[in-house]
């Protein structure tokens, strides 16, 4: 499995609902109403014994089809909300986290407002750009994070209940309501510290969960560029790091893993270290 770490223009949100108008009934008028199949031309009374035989083999058909459960989709996923299942962004996989117990992260904040008011989250609500809420890429939908502006230390408590940003660099998407509580809602971006105050009860601590994990530090087209990376990274002392391949679209991605780490606080250090130099770097488990 693959886990990761301005404005409205930029994304389109994994998990959206995506309904058609609602369907209109009417009332049955009396010419509607079905006539008894019991009596009248062509009554299952009036049937013929061929008839009869072949609507009890119908018959039969289908309580055996309504007697059978359908088998659940193949994979570990199946019982999982949509919105803790992996979803992929511009050639990016990410896997939600099953808890934001102890979750701490940097990074830049961005805002989105008008253009997405009053359209589905990705958790289905209505986007309402009055209230204290936020998108992140992996943390589980209503957690309750406090963020702070690193640039002039006000903070707000925000819900998490979409899926977002998918700009390179940043961490979190703000309501305009949360934007203009941190002081960024002229600025449109700023730095950012989020804490989590309320993970998903009775979960496994995020940073405890075990891996093995990686850091993905890179993906190319040409394997021979993934290749050059590979020996960099291993140098550097990551001695089993590797090169993942996966086909995106049509067209194959050679992905370069920093690693491995035993658990996803290894991993998140790690990436800390490794975003300074790899500036799109993000946290990867199976």
């Amino acid at each position: 499995m693959f886990l990761t770490f301005f404005h409205p223009s930029r994304r389109s949100r994994p998990g959206m609902a995506t309904g058609r108008p609602g369907r209109h009934f009417r009332k049955t008028s009396p010419e509607a109403v079905p006539r008894n199949p019991l009596s009248g031309p062509g009554s299952l009374l009036r049937a013929g014994p061929l008839r009869l035989f072949l609507l009890g083999l119908v018959a039969l058909a289908l309580a055996g089809c309504g007697a059978k459960t359908p088998a659940p989709p193949p994979g570990g996923w199946s019982k999982a909300p949509a919105t803790q299942r992996p979803y992929t962004i511009k050639g990016k996989t990410y896997h939600p986290i099953p808890s934001a117990d102890g979750y701490v992260e940097e990074g830049v904040a961005s805002w989105y407002g008008r253009d997405f008011h009053g359209k589905p989250t990705s958790c289905g609500e209505i986007y309402d750009m009055h209230k204290l809420t936020a998108a992140h890429k992996i943390l589980p939908m209503h957690t309750t994070l406090k963020v702070t502006n690193l640039d002039n230390g006000r903070s707000v408590t925000v819900r998490v209940n979409d899926r977002g940003p998918f700009v390179s660099g940043r961490v979190i998407d703000m309501s305009f309501a949360g934007a203009k509580a941190l002081d960024m809602h002229v600025k449109g971006t700023t730095r950012v510290r989020l804490e989590s105050v309320g993970g998903i009860p009775g979960a496994t601590s995020a940073r405890d969960l075990p891996g093995p994990f990686y850091v993905q530090i890179g993906a190319f087209v040409n394997e021979r560029n993934a290749q050059r990376l590979l020996t960099v990274i291993k140098r550097a002392g990551y001695h089993n790091s590797r090169i993942h391949s996966k086909d995106v679209g049509g067209e194959r991605f050679f992905r370069v893993h920093a690693g491995t780490f035993a658990t996803l606080g290894e991993a998140e250090r790690a990436r800390s270290r490794l975003s300074g130099e790899y500036r799109d770097a993000f946290v990867i488990g199976e």
